[in-house]
């Protein structure tokens, strides 16, 4: 058996116990939750992915309007029913097996699920047993994966980022998958997460920024945030992921001094590269001597 095929009975196995049919189980989910037939559940999810977008059109959304965005995710009922046919037919949601492996194998107790949507990749994090904070501006996604989660047994905490912020030193661990793209300002969204985490704690990210014109809701097309991670306070990790997989990107949260994230961000995001490496190596040499031989921090 393959990785692929591995995974692929691993995540029926999780999502769909009792019958082996995700998709089916997942609509059995969506019909109790919302006291419709399956029937109907079916018929929701089968136009859903086109009635998300139209939803978003119709509505006529400003992207550069934060409240405006936030209202749309808050009460639209059809963004339960496309995520639960993504859910079930993409297996890019594997990725969540090696990133809550990745997280146990570091000592990972608390994981806090950014952007939780139906609350799969909670449910995957609960049953390797770490204690799941459920995040998201939704609340119709919000009561969805909560109700979900508990329905298998699994006590985790919901968080409302309309009105509270996660708390500061408190994870281990961090997955945000696919939700930068919809955010207006990724770099504040990240900073919010890296206060949430402890020293040396691990973020797994996937942002595809990028125009899709069958997702207007993709309001964030350029990738302001890869060059900025670094002075976010964070150093990009390599990991093997399985090669059929869009991998996540693994980032180390790292303290560093306000001066090295200073030195991050001219380097990152204001000089060209030459002249970056020209600098980082200079820094280097120098600042050892300016802190008294304890060293920079920086790498």
């Amino acid at each position: 058996m393959t990785i692929h095929e591995e995974n692929r009975a691993r995540w029926t196995s999780v999502m769909a116990p009792n019958t082996g049919d995700v998709l089916g189980e997942l609509l059995d989910e969506a019909a109790a939750f919302y006291g419709i037939s399956p029937a109907e559940a079916r018929v929701r999810a089968e136009g859903a992915t086109e009635a998300f977008t139209e939803e978003w059109r119709r509505k006529q959304v400003d992207p550069a309007n934060p409240r405006q965005v936030i209202d749309f995710y808050n009460t639209s009922q059809t963004e339960v029913f496309d995520l639960i046919r993504w859910h079930a037919e993409d297996d890019i949601h594997h990725r969540t097996f090696s990133c809550v492996d990745l997280a146990v194998a570091n000592g990972a107790r608390t994981l806090l699920d950014y952007g939780s949507g139906i609350g799969s990749d909670a449910i995957v994090a609960a049953a390797a047993g770490l204690s799941v904070t459920l995040a998201d501006i939704s609340d119709p996604l919000l009561a969805f994966a909560k109700w979900r989660c508990e329905r298998r047994g699994y006590s985790v905490t919901a968080l409302d980022l309309k009105h509270a912020a996660p708390e500061a030193g408190r994870y281990d661990a961090a997955i945000c998958f696919d939700v930068l793209e919809h955010v207006p300002d990724p770099v504040t969204t990240v900073r919010s997460i890296e206060r949430s985490l402890k020293p040396f704690g691990l973020l797994f990210l996937h942002a595809p920024f990028g125009e899709d014109p069958l997702r207007p809701m993709h309001i964030t097309h350029a990738d302001v945030l890869t060059p900025r991670m670094r002075t976010l306070g964070f150093q990009l990790e390599q990991h093997e992921f399985p090669a059929y997989l869009w991998a996540p990107r693994v980032y180390r949260h790292t303290p560093m001094r306000s001066l090295d994230r200073l030195a991050y961000y001219v380097a990152d995001v204001w000089l060209p590269k030459d002249a970056s490496e020209r600098l980082g190596a200079l820094y280097r040499k120098v600042l050892p001597s300016l802190a008294g031989g304890r060293g920079a921090g920086a790498r």
